[in-house]
């Protein structure tokens, strides 16, 4: 069943003042084009089209780089908020905006060309005054797309009274509590609720968000929601579990994916007292697939059950068979083998002893997080299986880049998950590479390219297991970080495992990649100008964490060759060239590690770079005393707003992007700082992490904002969240 309409409203407490609140249409107008009359209250759209905000226009098959479009929306406020200072929240805009409200112009994020500058992560909430007002009011919003998706993409958007926005402010403040999406997913399907809504915002054919880089992922089912308005009592996730448990008066809903069943279809289950269930349903809008919903009531003493599944057909997909599920759910009780599956995942993993009940919580979730983000063995594309994406929906990144992988994997194999480390390695290894970046001739007319075989691929895997890169107008991601990050993931696997038959059969791969990391060293015994870590691609500089990365991967293979009897000298050779290079170029008064060997003046935008953390986090340099000076001198530029209780930026610059703490930055400190600093000092890294992530259904956000440590960026993230949260946990509590 179709609804027309669905408003985005609030809710920070149980119930909020609906006087406070406006609820706009799910529909606005829009216009790829750019005139200024546009923005005007009167301005005729009758004729432009309409679309759905929020939505990415990559969703909507907007496919327009360095595009400029318009957004109109009109509306009427209620009497109990005319002559009120308002607020619009205009939720995330990729990649800038300018805001106008009845032909005012109430704002602007990012800047548009010809110095165009990004603002895609920063939430747009913009003051309307009071006497702009009137009972019928237009809002007009100019966007500016540069490279990759554009849009009003996500967030809320929506109108609140001044006065309720100072009150939620308050109450974030004082509960840290800025993230209300979760998700669940087996692998092969994925599905978002939204606790604010109480809606399930989409549910996804698959876990990744791209086939490849022309065709998105788009949602099969949207905006699933209840057919009674009754206000949730809470929402959270079902003992840390995949399970999504929201909790009302008088029953209780639990939405899920299967890993017992192994199928696509969302199940929900509502439990409670016949008389108050037996008439509960959801309306939805089909997306694209084709929708088929079956419902039963298992009838009890004392609390029944009513069961929905949701499954779908589309291009690619068949129906499954939903009789044989539905008679399934019928006679077990699914959310328990559900529960009870992902119970018996954490009891297989090494979770230290001595957490505090907090941690153990975070390090809970994160583990069901990690069996979240993994490709199932019965998705329809056979080079997907094993992939782990960087982001679970309705993070942005949900894609498969070697390095948020990398890091996923070692906490996988710390943990003693195996199974799920070693196929996530075989995705990689079995990928079919088109070797497009051997050679790579960029504008200034240099070779960039590997100039070797490479079995790793320099970005990322889209959906179908295809190497992809990134591109602007300054070229593609070559990231060679890439291949030292996923030595060490490699060596991490097999020396927890003992896999050594593992270990023997992709040797030869493993020597191509060392042998490609070889092939880019440079006169100066570092990694060539490339894209680095961060994806600021060509012509790139000689960023030391890929040099840091790739000397400590190879490190670590010469460790497993030799263990098992292989030759090693000439890869102790390497490593030792890389860090003896890193040492005389990038050392800069025998004090700290800059973050690159292009550039010279400590003003530059990459000199200071987070990323520098990492060559001390996995054991490169292991010299306390250069630790302590270079975390000192980096607390001056890289400590978010200079604030010693705070993390970490990832480089000091007027990207909003880059210049908000990132958890991950901070997490490695941590691991770093517990080897060779302070204890003390790691814990309370770790700590900061914990408390946002407990008041936050325990997932870990890719950015904390500057403002009030709100979840902004990719949530929740894997590799960069879950599994750096687990690595340093790990570390923290490891028994010498």
């Amino acid at each position: 069943m179709r609804i027309k309409y669905f408003f985005v409203i609030l809710f920070i407490l149980p119930a909020m003042c609906f006087s406070q609140a406006v609820n706009l249409p799910l529909q606005w107008k829009f216009r790829m084009e750019d005139d200024p009359a546009f923005m005007k209250q009167g301005y005729d759209d009758s004729k432009w089209g309409s679309v759905n905000v929020p939505m990415s226009w990559g969703k909507l098959s907007i496919n327009k780089e360095r595009s400029i479009g318009w957004y109109r929306v009109t509306f009427d406020l209620p009497d109990s908020l005319l002559n009120k200072e308002l607020v619009f929240f205009a939720g995330t805009i990729d990649d800038a905006d300018e805001t106008y409200f009845n032909g005012h112009f109430i704002g602007r994020n990012g800047k548009f060309p010809p110095n165009d500058q990004t603002a895609w992560d920063v939430e747009r909430k913009y003051i309307v005054k009071k006497e702009w007002t009137k009972k019928e009011n237009t809002i007009a919003i100019r966007v500016y797309n540069g490279i990759g998706d554009g849009g009003i993409a996500g967030g809320r958007v929506m109108i609140i009274s001044k006065k309720e926005s100072d009150r939620q402010i308050a109450e974030q403040l004082k509960n840290k509590t800025s993230y209300y999406q979760l998700t669940t997913s087996n692998g092969l399907i994925a599905a978002v609720y939204n606790a604010q809504t109480n809606v399930v915002e989409n549910l996804y054919p698959h876990i990744f968000s791209y086939y490849d880089s022309g065709l998105v992922v788009k949602p099969v089912l949207s905006n699933l929601k209840l057919n009674q308005e009754i206000q949730p009592v809470s929402t959270s996730y079902l003992q840390h579990t995949h399970i999504i448990e929201v909790k009302y008066p008088s029953f209780t809903l639990y939405y899920f994916s299967s890993f017992t069943k192994e199928d696509k279809i969302l199940y929900i289950e509502a439990v409670g007292p016949e008389e108050n269930i037996k008439d509960l349903d959801f309306t939805f809008e089909q997306g694209a697939g084709n929708i088929t919903s079956l419902k039963s009531l298992k009838k009890k003493e004392a609390n029944s059950e009513k069961y929905f599944l949701y499954g779908f057909s589309d291009s690619l997909n068949t129906l499954p068979d939903m009789q044989a599920a539905l008679q399934h759910v019928e006679n077990n009780d699914l959310p328990d083998a559900e529960t009870t599956y992902m119970k018996n995942v954490f009891a297989s993993c090494k979770i230290p002893t001595g957490i505090s009940g907090a941690e153990k919580n975070t390090i809970e979730e994160s583990i069901a997080v990690l069996k979240m983000s993994q490709v199932n063995d019965k998705e329809i594309f056979p080079l997907s299986h094993g992939q782990v994406v960087a982001s679970l929906r309705p993070g942005v990144w949900a894609i498969s880049w070697v390095r948020d992988a990398s890091f996923a994997i070692e906490a996988m194999s710390k943990l003693g998950m195996y199974h799920e480390a070693k196929r996530a390695l075989e995705f990689m290894l079995n990928a079919k590479l088109t070797d497009q970046y051997i050679h790579y001739v960029h504008t200034d007319g240099k070779d960039y390219g590997i100039q070797a075989p490479y079995i790793i691929s320099v970005t990322r895997y889209f959906g179908n297991g295809r190497e992809e890169s990134d591109y602007n107008a300054d070229g593609p991601n070559i990231e060679i970080d890439d291949f030292g990050l996923f030595l060490t993931a490699f060596y991490h696997y097999v020396n927890e495992s003992g896999d050594k038959t593992f270990f023997e059969k992709w040797k030869n791969s493993i020597d191509t990649i060392v042998r490609a990391v070889i092939k880019n060293i440079n006169e100066k015994s570092i990694i060539r100008r490339e894209s680095g870590p961060w994806e600021h691609h060509l012509p790139g500089k000689e960023f030391m964490w890929t040099s840091g990365v790739n000397a400590r991967g190879i490190q670590l293979i010469a460790l497993l060759n030799k263990k098992y009897g292989q030759p090693f000298e000439e890869y102790e050779l390497a490593a030792n060239r890389l860090y003896n290079g890193i040492i005389k170029n990038c050392l800069i008064n025998g004090k700290y590690i800059k973050g690159n060997a292009t550039e010279q003046r400590t003003s530059d935008h990459h000199y200071f770079d987070a990323a520098t953390f990492e060559l001390f986090a996995n054991g490169l340099i292991t010299d306390p005393t250069l630790f302590v000076s270079h975390m000192n001198e980096y607390d001056k530029h890289n400590r978010a707003k200079h604030d010693p209780l705070r993390g970490y930026i990832r480089f000091n610059s007027e990207d909003s992007y880059e210049n908000q703490e990132w958890p991950f930055a901070g997490l490695r400190v941590a691991v770093a700082q517990k080897n060779l600093g302070s204890k003390t000092e790691a814990k309370k890294l770790i700590n900061r992490i914990t408390m946002f992530a407990n008041r936050n259904n325990n997932l870990i956000p890719e950015i904390l904002s500057n403002d009030m440590s709100m979840y902004r960026g990719a949530i929740p993230m894997v590799g960069y969240g879950a599994g750096a949260y687990i690595l340093a946990l790990l570390e923290y509590y490891k028994m010498k």
